[in-house]
């Protein structure tokens, strides 16, 4: 993949370059099914006892755009295939996660509780987090796993958010989530689970206008589907997808907004 673009060039490809992608995202769906793929959530999956024989998993994180995950949403439910969505606290709009969920899809966290906790603190390196920091995490994401129950009813996974303070110290927020809090929560998996991973033959994440809408870790889906790869798992970003000026504009604020 060519070097990511920068600075003003990197605002102006997103404004002004990035193409709406849906009807891509429709057909490689539509060529999966026409080669004998079954389509499914992670949680499907897993609850299939992993079949292993031309399967493509559907992973969203839904970082920065609603609307772009509603209408990938959308494309699923026409083509009767599910997938799993993980929205972060600022991207989860009730309404449209009720619609998610009444559909037979699978809706978890996609959460960045500690790395919220380290831009609290200011940290700037890793030695700094603390068995206490940890503990009180894992209290504030056990919350915040009740909340959503409370307010969605039943949640079985959860997915770590790829935040610039997890990059920036090196610690990811799975670290929070071992076997004791997920049998303690009642989670099923985390999406980031060496059993789960070890399983996939094929991983693959969407990438930018701005990284010139490459594909991430190898080979494109196409590619994968084509060559009859077992376990496909594609991870998309709705933001990479749906193209609408003034919801890019909110988007690069978001993105910045990340960063500090």
């Amino acid at each position: 993949m060519d070097k990511p673009m920068k600075g003003w060039k990197r605002i102006y490809h997103k404004l002004f370059r990035q193409k709406d992608r849906m009807s891509e995202y429709e057909d490689l769906l539509k060529l999966a099914l026409a080669k004998g793929y079954r389509v499914m959530s992670l949680l499907e999956w897993v609850q299939q006892a992993y079949p292993k024989e031309r399967v493509l998993l559907l992973r969203h994180d839904v970082d920065i755009d609603v609307r772009g995950a509603e209408r990938m949403f959308e494309v699923e439910r026409r083509l009767q295939v599910h997938a799993s969505y993980y929205f972060r606290h600022l991207t989860m709009k009730p309404a449209l996660v009720k619609r998610i969920l009444h559909e037979g899809f699978e809706v978890g966290l996609h959460y960045e509780t500690l790395a919220l906790e380290m831009k609290r603190l200011r940290l700037t390196d890793k030695k700094e987090i603390s068995p206490e920091i940890l503990s009180l995490c894992r209290q504030q994401l056990a919350k915040e796993i009740q909340d959503f129950r409370m307010a969605f009813g039943s949640m079985t996974s959860l997915c770590s958010h790829g935040a610039a303070w997890n990059r920036k110290l090196g610690m990811p927020n799975y670290v929070l989530v071992d076997e004791s809090f997920k049998k303690d929560h009642n989670i099923l998996f985390e999406a980031y689970d060496e059993s789960l991973q070890g399983r996939i033959t094929t991983y693959i994440s969407d990438a930018s206008v701005t990284d010139n809408s490459a594909w991430r870790y190898g080979k494109s889906p196409v590619e994968a589907i084509e060559q009859g790869d077992s376990v496909i798992l594609l991870l998309t970003h709705p933001e990479h997808w749906n193209h609408h000026f003034f919801s890019n504009v909110r988007k690069l604020w978001l993105s910045f907004r990340d960063r500090n």
